[in-house]
């Protein structure tokens, strides 16, 4: 044996390293590419139009109950969209625009809650909570467009898994 056959260390897993490392990493990520591809998330997002621009007026609330949908006009002239649906308790939440316990936590103290028959929750007409629940209201966004004729603005609404 010579000398040069003996300084050389012998071979270790060291010089397989890094080539396995790369390989798998290579793997896993061809993978992932692959499950996003053949595996789409399942989300939908519809443009709903609430009607012209020109019907909102200050305080103003109207419901859309088969895309379970409320549009309330602000005082400073925006507009808010509310998603009713509660996925916790599966139910839709009603709108009660007598109910006295929104007085504190509406705007200009106005009446008026939106609840959750079946879990109890309550929430302010900007879709703030109240009690029952900790969690608001979804707000979808809300655009102001014109017509397919260019001639009027119209309200839409972006609705997101409309279907649950």
């Amino acid at each position: 044996m010579t000398a040069s056959e003996t300084a050389r260390p012998p071979q270790t897993i060291r010089r397989w390293a890094g080539p396995v490392a790369l390989l798998l990493v290579t793997v896993a990520g061809v993978g992932a590419v692959l499950w996003g591809y053949f595996n789409p998330p399942d989300i939908s997002v519809v443009q709903f139009d609430a009607g012209p621009i020109s019907q909102w007026k200050s305080q103003r609330i109207v419901g859309f109950p088969e895309q379970r949908i409320y549009v309330v006009a602000l005082s400073d002239g925006r507009l808010r969209a509310l998603d009713t649906r509660i996925e916790a308790t599966d139910c839709v939440a009603q709108w009660r625009p007598d109910d006295p316990r929104g007085v504190a936590t509406n705007p200009d103290g106005l009446p008026g809650v939106f609840e959750d028959a079946c879990g109890g929750g309550v929430w302010s007409m900007v879709g703030n909570a109240i009690s029952g629940s900790d969690k608001p209201l979804r707000t979808p966004l809300v655009d102001a467009r014109p017509d397919t004729q260019g001639r009027e603005l119209r309200v839409w609404v972006e609705l997101v898994n409309p279907d649950r």
